[in-house]
């Protein structure tokens, strides 16, 4: 039995008891992200999210990392466009120390001047680890380019020159905005005891008064691009990309079918036909990122620059043939049981089932009956993902980019091939 339970200030909270297990994990998930930021104070955000771990008005940075650890425990945090994550995982007995500490964590942190200027060093270490990353470079240039101009194209991290300008004060007001009870959703999974972890919660977030900050980001518009970024690397990074489902669209599970199929797992047309049969590539894949009111898809490769062409006339053409065709009943089929089988699993991982209840209240403000996601699964059929590939992947609507070494591609890729 799941229960949801809203304190009067907003913040949320769902509960999952599983008496057959050992553990308990906890997601605090806060609605705030580099979507929510300015071209001046960009990646404000991921830098609280690192604050939050250097000490609170009781515990020092190390009183953090000790507490959590003499139970046992692990504690984590992740900043995306649109959400900030504190996340734990411990056994049963010790979820009122790991609560304790997360929203210690949350609603106390000292965001010290000091501890900032040294954070700083670690993030700017941290973004020079992504640019050593063609694959990630390929990424950020995507986000800069479809939605220029928006606050969706800022890099999570920030730049270099933002990042070296926030100062205290900045992070302060940052944090005031939006760490605000509303913005809030708890979730905890596991073996627990319940009536006293929402007391606990009531009493600690109840407290919380809530703000005035935007509930969602500015809709972004995208735009079409073509990008080639030189940079020293072996193999070359193709992203053929294009506009997505936002997370109200109600073709997100025909989404996640067209994907499987096409190139996000082993058995996709495009793995066998392109490496496995052809042997062009390392890798290839898709993905699909939806968010509060925009979306984007993307087509993945890293190969040798000999074979950047090659590989994107290939792509093309498995994308017209899918807008025409769509997928056989084997491929379909298998998609299914894929997308089944991730939920059924799910239920085995606490960690899994506290993340997507948390995902439901944040997406959804509702949780959603495992039963009404397996009729959406199996409501899916050929006709609706050729619609959608029909939308979604019309050729005036494709944008590329291609990361790697610029001599190289100069004799083996031709930017005609989809010149805007």
């Amino acid at each position: 039995m799941i229960r949801t339970t809203t304190l009067p200030n907003g913040a949320r909270i769902v509960t999952e008891v599983v008496d057959s297990v050992y553990s308990a994990a906890i997601d605090l998930w806060l609605k705030v992200g580099s979507a929510y930021e300015t071209e001046l104070n960009n990646g404000v955000s991921h830098c609280i999210e690192h604050m939050l771990f250097k000490g609170t008005a009781t515990r020092s940075a190390e009183r953090i990392a000790e507490e959590i650890e003499d139970v046992g425990g692990t504690l984590g945090a992740s900043t995306s466009k649109e959400l900030t994550k504190v996340y734990g995982h411990v056994l049963g007995e010790a979820l009122p120390t790991a609560l304790d500490i997360i929203t210690d964590m949350v609603t106390n942190p000292l965001l010290k001047k000091a501890d900032l200027s040294l954070e700083k060093s670690v993030i700017l270490d941290e973004m020079q680890m992504y640019e050593d990353d063609a694959a990630d470079v390929a990424q950020e240039i995507t986000y800069a380019n479809i939605w220029q101009g928006y606050a969706h194209s800022y890099p999570i991290t920030g730049t270099v020159d933002t990042v070296n300008g926030i100062d205290a004060a900045m992070l302060r007001e940052h944090y005031e905005r939006f760490y605000r009870p509303e913005r809030m959703v708890v979730s905890i999974a596991g073996n627990f005891d319940e009536e006293a972890t929402i007391k606990f919660l009531s009493e600690k977030l109840g407290a919380l008064k809530p703000g005035t900050a935007p509930k969602m980001p500015v809709t972004p518009r995208s735009r079409l691009f073509n990008v080639v970024r030189d940079k020293d690397v072996e193999q070359a990074q193709l992203m053929l990309v294009c506009e997505g489902l936002n997370h109200q669209d109600k073709r997100l599970t025909a989404m996640q079918v067209l994907d499987l199929c096409l190139a996000s797992s082993a058995s996709s047309r495009l793995f066998k036909e392109i490496r496995e049969r052809r042997g062009l590539v390392y890798n290839i894949a898709s993905s699909q990122h939806a968010y509060v009111n925009c979306g984007l898809i993307s087509i993945y490769a890293a190969m040798s620059p000999a074979n950047t062409e090659t590989v994107l006339r290939l792509v093309l053409q498995e994308l017209n043939r899918l807008k025409s065709e769509g997928f056989t009943a084997a491929e379909i089929a298998r998609a299914k049981t894929q997308l089944r089988t991730d939920l059924l699993m799910d239920l085995e991982s606490m960690s899994a089932r506290s993340t997507n209840n948390a995902a439901d209240l944040i997406h959804y403000d509702r949780l959603i009956p495992l039963a009404e996601a397996r009729e959406e699964i199996e409501a899916v059929t050929n006709e609706d993902v050729i619609a959608l590939a029909q939308e979604l992947f019309a050729e005036k609507k494709l944008s590329l980019v291609v990361v790697g070494p610029a001599e190289e591609l100069r004799e083996h890729y031709n930017l005609s091939v989809v010149d805007k």
